[in-house]
């Protein structure tokens, strides 16, 4: 996966406990939000399992605690906020073929955007999004570098603070993008972004569209 990104290293992973923590410290709609969108709902709510979270980032130098406070290292900090006050999701499903893939979250607050990657062992790679490029321009570059990188893929695209059945298909062809809105699995009408701005702006469209800000 290629991202714009600053020049100063702030990428982190976490653990399944580690990040059922982070969604347990504030109860928001952002965080309940998070909770789905990461599936992490019922691990968000297992005391047993944020504890757990809470030693793993201590034993690992990234929470201190005194006291009652605890304090954590400004890349923790970062996840936990923009977790917290997320206001859309984007999930980008990477297909390969019809059998798999891999996939991305992007989590955006109203001060920070972060790209998540799911891992094995239900553990997340972390990296800000560079603040100086607009939303749909950084997904613009993890779509077009898997196609890029697999001519033959796809990428099915789902967005807002909560989960719908409204997608943005995209694929690659000779002469630039063939993307789609489908809902309900039904795909629509096909057009083509003959241009790395012309892709760029359908996402803008997509994004913009209030049904996928609401849900509905």
């Amino acid at each position: 996966m290629t991202t714009a990104q600053t020049t100063v290293d702030t990428s982190i992973g976490f653990g399944l406990a580690e990040m059922a923590y982070l969604l347990h410290l504030q109860s928001t709609a952002g965080s309940q939000a998070s909770a789905s969108w990461l599936r992490l709902t019922e691990e968000s709510e297992n005391q047993e399992m944020v504890r757990a979270g809470l030693s793993s980032l201590i034993a690992r130098g990234l929470a201190s605690v005194t006291g009652s406070d605890v304090e954590f290292d400004e890349r923790v900090d970062v996840v936990a906020y923009t977790m917290a006050n997320a206001v859309r999701w984007s999930q980008l499903d990477l297909l390969l073929d019809a059998k798999g893939g891999d996939s991305v979250l992007h989590a955006e607050s109203d001060r920070t955007k972060l790209i998540l990657q799911p891992r094995t062992m239900m553990s997340w790679f972390a990296l800000p999004q560079d603040p100086a490029i607009s939303a749909e321009a950084a997904e613009a570059i993890i779509v077009r570098s898997h196609l890029n990188q697999n001519p033959g893929g796809g990428v099915r695209i789902r967005s807002g603070l909560h989960r719908s059945s409204r997608q943005m298909l995209v694929r690659k062809e000779d002469h630039g993008w063939i993307h789609a809105l489908a809902l309900d699995d039904v795909v629509g009408i096909e057009a083509l972004a003959r241009s790395d701005d012309d892709l760029t702006a359908a996402l803008a469209a997509f994004r913009a569209d209030e049904r996928a800000t609401d849900g509905n």
